[in-house]
């Protein structure tokens, strides 16, 4: 097995939802807009994610299989150099941002070891449209899914404690052909992709909300954006 780590560039942490009214759609309730921790910090992480952190929306987001959402530092490059965007630390909503590895490194039931944590991943992160709005950048969402940079997202397997310099190192890989990155392509184009999918679905280590949304889109022969995707905020 290839021995991969990375290490934890950033940790983000928000212990109560904002409202927010961005005056194009009605107001709602986010904890999108996170606070980094010092390197001092011990956190405790159980089941459900970071102790010291909250979802504004518990309905599509944070529970067992999306407990810990993390994000490549390296993405952040990318959009300034291909979109001239500057993007500010936590753009995505992140609790861990990342060096050295992106979503192409990353397989569904992946175990990864961080302190006395023990994770595992669990789906693609799927982008809505509150990116484009909390980030006001007009199209952002869109721009996630047509360059296939969503992100993922973590179970915790192990409870325990966590520091900024501690680094996230592979496991165990059971799925070597099911990276991140490889569902997302089939994913976004469900169309062109549909004996893909059906393997990609055949997965018990991918989480059942995104099975089930997945074999939607497969179905449906869905390629782009999904309704609650469709973002149309300021220019950047």
């Amino acid at each position: 097995m290839q021995q991969l780590k990375a290490n934890i560039t950033y940790i983000f942490t928000k212990a109560k939802a904002d409202h927010i009214d961005d005056s194009k759609r009605q107001s709602y309730k986010s904890s999108y807009q996170k606070q980094g921790v010092d390197s001092n910090e011990v956190l405790k992480l159980n089941q459900f994610g970071f102790e010291n952190d909250t979802q504004g929306d518990r309905v599509n987001h944070g529970g067992i299989d999306k407990a810990v959402c993390v994000y490549p530092l390296k993405y952040y490059d990318f959009f300034k150099t291909q979109y001239n965007l500057d993007l500010p630390l936590c753009a995505f909503g992140e609790n861990l941002t990342i060096e050295d590895l992106d979503d192409s490194d990353f397989c569904i039931g992946d175990t990864w070891g961080c302190g006395e944590v023990i994770f595992e991943v669990s789906q693609p992160r799927q982008p809505c449209w509150k990116i484009s709005s909390m980030i006001n950048v007009k199209n952002l969402t869109s721009l996630l899914v047509k360059e296939n940079k969503s992100g993922f997202y973590l179970r915790v397997i192990q409870n325990g404690e966590i520091h900024l310099d501690d680094t996230l190192e592979l496991l165990e890989r059971k799925h070597p052909n099911l990276s991140i990155e490889y569902i997302n392509k089939c994913a976004f184009d469900a169309k062109n992709n549909q004996e893909n999918i059906k393997d990609i679905l055949k997965c018990d280590s991918l989480a059942k909300v995104y099975s089930d949304s997945l074999f939607k889109r497969y179905k449906q022969k869905e390629k782009g954006l999904q309704d609650w995707q469709k973002d149309s905020y300021s220019e950047f």
